[in-house]
């Protein structure tokens, strides 16, 4: 049997219930608290790419990102929910922010598999009140089964408000996760990563990270992705793929945002993935991987990817 397909997409969907000031999606593909789909095609789009998603003739696990908030679009919703009743589709994975969770559920179990959700859900300290964060994910988990990460951003000041969703979590039953908290308006060509990451102007980021529970070599892979990945051996383009907002696919989120060439379109009739039967390959890309689903496709990072869990970023089997 064909081994499975990680597919990431980042759909146009932009509505969102919060306002974060280190939000990525920002210029052109900025979120919006007033509509969902900026443009008709946007939303033509992605009913398209998620019906091909959805009829590959290998397994895939998927990734549905979006510009805003997932669970304040019914749409969206609706074509997620298809794809989870799709017999190759292993899961389908989305991002959110937990506080929808309760009233948009029970409305999705009549036509969703949600065995089948995986939830990326990231506490945002000051916009969403810890307790009913928390109450929401532990909902998800335990009334439908869905697997469920929460997940927490670190940056120079807040590590006591991340110990504090780290204690919430497991005292709820729940996976905890720290990543470091990126700023989206930093380049990432530039030689120190410290630029992008503002953490790292600690001396002691990594060790604060790891004293939280996160992940300290998933952090190193990270940052060594951030900085030093172009010619560094990656899996990218054998077994993963990115989409991106246009339907383009490339070997990864990094080769699209530096408009690289694409693999094609999955706009296009008849279209399918080309990818590389060698499992290794030499990357190509300027800069570095600014994406957990980009570095962790890297071969350092291959030891820390486990291939039962329903997640493109969790690590911890």
């Amino acid at each position: 049997m064909r081994t499975p397909v990680r597919i990431w997409y980042v759909a146009g969907q932009r509505l969102c219930n919060l306002a974060c000031d280190y939000c990525v999606s920002i210029g052109d593909w900025a979120k919006s608290n007033r509509y969902d789909w900026k443009n008709p095609e946007d939303r033509a789009v992605y009913e398209q790419v998620v019906t091909w998603i959805g009829t590959r003739s290998y397994p895939v696990k998927v990734r549905l990102g979006t510009l805003g908030e997932p669970f304040a679009s019914p749409f969206f919703l609706e074509k997620a929910a298809w794809l989870t009743r799709q017999s190759g589709v292993e899961y389908v994975e989305l991002l959110s922010n937990a506080i929808l969770l309760p009233r948009r559920l029970p409305k999705l179990e009549a036509e969703a598999n949600l065995g089948k959700l995986s939830l990326w859900l990231t506490w945002h300290d000051g916009q969403v009140d810890l307790e009913r964060f928390i109450k929401a994910a532990a909902f998800a988990q335990e009334s439908y089964g869905c697997f469920v990460v929460v997940n927490t951003l670190l940056f120079e000041t807040n590590a006591d408000a991340v110990a504090r969703a780290r204690d919430a979590a497991l005292a709820a039953g729940l996976r905890f996760n720290v990543d470091l908290g990126y700023d989206p308006t930093a380049s990432t060509t530039v030689p120190d990563p410290s630029a992008a990451v503002p953490v790292l102007q600690s001396s002691d980021a990594l060790d604060t990270l790891a004293a939280l529970g996160g992940n300290r070599a998933l952090a190193e892979a990270a940052l060594v992705g951030l900085t030093s990945c172009p010619g560094m051996l990656c899996r990218a383009g054998h077994d993963s793929a990115f989409i991106d907002i246009h339907g383009r696919a490339y070997r990864c989120s990094n080769y699209s945002s530096q408009e690289q060439p694409p693999l094609g379109s999955v706009l296009e009739p008849g279209f399918d993935l080309p990818l590389r039967p060698e499992p290794w390959a030499p990357c190509a890309a300027r800069g570095g991987c600014g994406n957990k689903e980009d570095f962790l496709n890297l071969q350092i990072a291959s030891p820390l990817r486990p291939s039962t869990v329903p997640s493109l970023g969790w690590t911890d089997a």
